[in-house]
């Protein structure tokens, strides 16, 4: 029965925002649940961490984010009919793109496709999908530039997404690196027609520029203490993408971001979430 396996890579680093540690926001994403192959991706990430190991580098954690947005892609790709990082989708063309919306702003990304196509896969996925997982792998490290993501010792997060359709295989695997800028809460306080947001960093930082909308706003309209950062919203029914952000050279590093919407009750319009990723 004939197999085929086609593998792609690319590696991004120094864009423009980095890695959330996120402990009470929830970070919102715009992709629909879509199921993967559990199996296929369990081994993918067991096999992954197993060659950092034997190189002495730090093992890769599980984030759900970069789960969704490797789903995602596979999925995009299975549906389409193509193997390539670049998607036709105009808001999800670039793994950035992707990954960022899936809730998780990033300053370094790197991702690997593949592709597993013949009248075998069927089979190979019901009955011995290890198998599928150790083709894909094997021929990401003989490739350089796949081998280069696996082994980045500047990556601590990754997510696996494998999605197959009658004789196709499709597998992503996206990583990310780690932010030291992180916020321990967030509290949201209603006052007559105004939301007030409140960010608890959990270091002192200085020079924090707050993004609304994608826009820096005027330090008047923020208020910065110490550890602490607030923001008065006016209650206007839409939601709104918040990023708490710093400058370094050219470029500004989001640690934060948020959506809030402002028409809902005051209980639901930041919800918690545990701060790990399983």
């Amino acid at each position: 029965m004939p197999f085929f396996l086609l593998v792609l890579s690319v590696s991004l680093t120094k864009i423009q925002v980095n890695a959330s540690n996120d402990t009470i926001a929830r970070m919102i994403s715009i992709y629909p649940e879509i199921e993967g192959n559990d199996s296929v991706e369990a081994l993918i990430f067991k096999l992954t961490n197993k060659e950092r190991k034997i190189r002495g580098l730090k093992a890769l954690k599980k984030d759900k984010r970069l789960t969704m947005a490797a789903r995602q892609h596979s999925s995009d790709m299975l549906k389409n009919k193509y193997l390539s990082h670049s998607s036709s989708s105009e808001i999800n063309r670039t793994p950035l793109q992707r990954i960022y919306n899936s809730g998780l702003p990033v300053l370094a990304v790197g991702e690997n496709v593949a592709e597993n196509f013949g009248s075998s896969v069927p089979s190979l996925l019901r009955n011995n999908p290890d198998s599928l997982a150790k083709i894909v792998m094997k021929e990401w490290m003989d490739s350089p530039s796949h081998r280069k993501n696996i082994l980045d010792p500047d990556f601590s997060h990754m997510g696996v997404g494998s999605v197959s359709d009658e004789n196709v295989h499709k597998v992503t695997q996206n990583f990310a690196d780690e932010s030291d800028f992180a916020v321990d809460s967030i509290i949201a306080k209603a006052e007559n027609d105004i939301y007030l947001i409140l960010f608890y960093l959990s270091s002192r930082v200085s020079n924090v520029r707050v993004f609304y909308d994608g826009k820096p706003l005027e330090d008047d309209s923020v208020y910065v203490y110490s550890g602490l950062i607030g923001l008065p919203l006016k209650k206007d029914a839409s939601l709104h993408k918040i990023e708490l952000c710093l400058k370094e050279d050219q470029f500004y590093r989001c640690g934060v971001r948020v959506f809030v919407h402002t028409g809902i009750p005051i209980e639901t319009i930041i919800q918690p979430t545990s701060s790990s990723y399983k």
